[in-house]
């Protein structure tokens, strides 16, 4: 649904902003009817990029932090603020201090489906505090659990975009790895491991010992523990299985592989999956929110179980034996994000978002 054209003015409180908070920041204010502010550290004047007004702060850190508080309530009336969104939890807490007994309308963001406490007090500084207008949702299993707390009119999905151009350039040159050459089936995982066994990277080793097939390889980009390659140097697949560690080009080594393998138990909504998809890579991901909220089960990859080996070899091994199947399940998942996860669609939820509550005086 499409709302006429308010005067919104919005600031938007975060301590580190990522990549999707200043698309959404520059998507909106390049609106008519919008104006977007941004806290920023490190300025001491007000500083316009791209249509944004970057307004200087301290680290907004901590629940209840009363230099921040003061300073984001001159800005609201400095600025004569109508909005204000916290994709972190202590820009949430400050803002809603900042505002109080103002008609300023507080938008918070959520990522994860982590169990909220109605019995912890901490949690009515934030989420659960009654003047929280909105809540943003990063997947549809977060709206499904905040569902429990508040009513559905309150919550709106927007997982964060992917832009096609991003992985273009990685498209463009590749990493071919000679180790590599002449497999059928070249499987990548990009994720740090070290210390972090619900990433699932065990699960996929114990996979490819299941296969012990010679024509599947498989590259590991980021950090792991050093029991995980002991594990693999005295296995028979120790010449499949590449450990590269981090590496700052992750994305080129995904663009000269054919799939790509998430085993994770969990994960809020993977931005590597989103990666691979835009590279034209099936996926072959854990049954778990997040996960399975960003590829199309059959169409753009496969859902296994988490934790079981066996299924997940068998995914690999239908990866292998179907090339022209997984070829089109590859460019069907960068055609959903083109479509589904575009930052043009992400900025356009905001801004029905943002009109929407201009209109509705609750």
């Amino acid at each position: 649904m499409s709302y006429p054209a308010t005067n919104t003015r919005l600031l938007i409180t975060h301590r580190e902003a990522d990549e999707s908070t200043i698309i959404l920041a520059e998507g909106l204010a390049n609106l008519p009817d919008f104006q977007v502010y941004m806290t920023r550290e490190g300025i001491t004047s007000a500083v316009v990029e791209r249509g944004v007004t970057y307004l200087p702060s301290p680290p907004i850190t901590g629940k209840v932090n009363l230099s921040v508080c003061r300073l984001l309530r001159r800005y609201m009336r400095l600025y004569h603020l109508t909005h204000t969104y916290s994709p972190g939890s202590s820009g949430l807490s400050n803002a809603l201090l900042a505002t109080l007994f103002s008609s300023v309308k507080n938008i918070a963001y959520r990522g994860t489906g982590a169990r909220i406490r109605r019995t912890d007090p901490t949690y009515y500084l934030g989420i659960l505090n009654p003047r929280v207008h909105h809540i943003v949702c990063e997947t549809e299993h977060v709206a499904a659990y905040l569902r429990t707390f508040f009513s559905p009119s309150k919550l709106t999905v927007a997982t964060k975009p992917f832009s096609l151009p991003w992985a273009d350039e990685a498209l463009r040159s590749p990493i071919e790895l000679p180790e590599l050459q002449g497999k059928s089936l070249r499987l990548v995982m990009v994720a740090n491991n070290r210390g972090r066994p619900f990433k699932g990277l065990h699960t996929l080793l114990e996979a490819m010992l299941l296969l012990q097939d010679d024509r599947i390889g498989l590259t590991l980009v980021g950090d792991y523990d050093e029991q995980e390659q002991l594990f693999v140097q005295t296995s028979p697949i120790a010449s499949n299985i590449l450990f590269l560690g981090e590496r700052p080009e992750a994305m080129r080594y995904m663009a000269a592989s054919d799939v790509y393998v998430l085993p994770s138990w969990r994960d809020a909504s993977p931005r590597v999956v989103r990666e691979a998809m835009s590279l034209s890579l099936p996926t072959i991901v854990s049954d778990i929110p997040g996960s399975r909220d960003l590829i199309l089960p059959g169409e753009t990859g496969l859902l296994v179980p988490s934790q079981d080996p066996g299924a997940l070899a068998k995914a690999i091994l239908w990866m292998l034996e179907h090339p022209e199947e997984r070829r089109a399940m590859g460019h069907l998942g960068r055609e959903r994000i083109a479509r589904d996860f575009s930052p043009e669609r992400y900025i356009e939820i905001f801004a029905d978002l943002f009109r929407s509550l201009a209109i509705n005086p609750s």
